[in-house]
């Protein structure tokens, strides 16, 4: 029996990840290569997108107590990583483990054989290691996808793919996911509208493991705290405690702790555990703050995802990494349709909550996973509720307003668009930056 097509691009993009995908690509890399190079490690080399070389800079590794960095996430995954746990990878790390990677990380350091460089023309997503020990020489690259190994090769012999269809995709980055002609904002609420509840199994797990690093966020420390921070005004009467306040602070803890190194798994979406935890937490929140049931927040998380794919195809090359960030721009207003729905809202508010909320932070940078994410993140999902407040009011943007579009498929279009013209060398702009102050690690 033919899966729905709805229920398989959830199952395909809805992915349990431990930590930001930045590192744990880097983890998972290093991990399979490892397992064609076993001996005494000589010589690791790491070269990728700019947006993945600039993506592992800043952000908390998990189980290493918030360190950071690309030669980390590498050594971690060839020296205690688990490749068979796609990503979740590190899972297994231990105290032991990142103390002794960080030994091989000063050694290999001061000879010069732990290197890490940008490739530029490639694809969005391209990440290639090369690991040489005593014994053998393994080369692993991945593309399109944060766990998308495509090429195995060692001691000069090619295990998995080829060298030609790596070659393509310098030329044309390769799709890589299922058709989306079938989504819309007016197929997505239908869907979710309708369809039996037994066919969103995967959306129960996706509320079960974003529930877990979000409450990690709030009763933990991790990075610039700021939900603890909205959580303590709240406590102290600055701030109010309303629907919108108990939104954006659930939500933010999840990116802090994940932002921080949290060593709970979230379900990404589309490559993104950012961009999975916004779109479940909004309308978990708000179903909690208005006591929806169950199957109520179930939809919603379904429609707030569904949402998120949908505009991130859109993007065409830049479904799964992007030069703009999408956890503030699109990330969010996805998520405010989810909680729209529960609000009643139908399918052309939505679409106007989805315009509005896009035009309001087109362009913004994506300069790497870092902890200040989540207060981008909190920025564009304040703003992504206002859209939705004033379309409860009948206001939205129009064509008349940048690049907003009087439809959300001519405005994600546009976008797209924007990047492709005005922002693709964001990265190397980045990169410049980065090694200009001697941070690149």
């Amino acid at each position: 029996m033919e899966r729905n097509p709805f229920v398989q691009v959830m199952e395909d993009e809805l992915i349990p990840a431990l930590g930001c995908t930045e590192p744990v690509a880097f983890a998972l890399n290093g991990a399979t290569a490892r397992k064609y190079a076993p001996g005494e490690i000589k010589h690791i080399h790491m070269e990728g997108s700019g947006l993945m070389v600039i993506g592992v800079q800043s952000v908390g590794i998990p189980n290493t107590g918030g360190k950071r960095g690309g030669f980390l996430s590498t050594v971690l995954g060839v020296m205690a990583g688990d490749a068979d746990l796609d990503m979740e990878v590190l899972s297994k790390v231990t105290h032991a483990d990142v103390k002794a990677a960080e030994a091989l990380i000063e050694t290999l350091t001061a000879g010069g054989k732990l290197t890490i460089d940008m490739v530029t023309p490639a694809p969005s997503i391209y990440l290639k290691t090369t690991v040489k020990t005593d014994q053998h020489t393994a080369t692993v690259s991945m593309w399109s996808e944060h766990n998308g190994i495509k090429f195995i090769e060692q001691d000069g012999n090619v295990l998995l793919g080829n060298r030609e269809e790596e070659a393509a995709a310098f030329e044309s980055e390769k799709a890589g996911h299922l058709d989306s002609s079938f989504l819309s904002v007016e197929s997505i609420y239908d869907f979710c509208t309708h369809c039996d509840i037994s066919e969103l199994s995967h959306i129960k797990t996706a509320i079960e493991l974003t529930r877990g690093v979000c409450k990690d966020g709030m009763e933990n420390d991790y990075g610039l705290q700021v939900a603890r921070t909205l959580q303590d005004r709240v406590s102290k009467g600055f701030i109010a405690n309303d629907e919108i306040t108990h939104i954006l602070m659930w939500t933010t803890a999840g990116l802090d702790a994940r932002m921080g190194g949290s060593g709970y798994t979230a379900m990404s979406n589309t490559g993104s555990g950012n961009q999975g935890i916004i779109c479940s937490m909004a309308p978990i929140a708000a179903g909690d703050f208005r006591n929806s049931s169950e199957e109520e927040i179930m939809r919603a998380v379904a429609l707030s995802n569904l949402m998120n794919i949908y505009l991130d195809y859109r993007s065409n090359e830049y479904a799964h990494l992007s030069p703009m960030c999408y956890c503030s721009g699109v990330a969010p207003a996805a998520a405010a349709s989810g909680v729209a729905f529960l609000h009643g809202a139908g399918k052309e508010q939505i679409s106007d909550i989805v315009r509005t909320a896009l035009g309001n932070l087109a362009g913004v940078i994506c300069d790497g996973a870092k902890p200040s994410c989540a207060f981008r993140s909190y920025t564009g999902l304040s703003g992504a509720l206002q859209a939705m407040l004033m379309a409860e009011n009948g206001l939205s943007s129009s064509s008349i307003e940048g690049v907003v579009h009087d439809t959300v498929d001519g405005t994600i279009e546009n976008i797209y668009q924007l990047q492709k013209e005005c922002m693709s060398t964001t990265d190397e702009f980045v990169f410049r930056v980065k090694k200009k102050q001697g941070t690149l690690c």
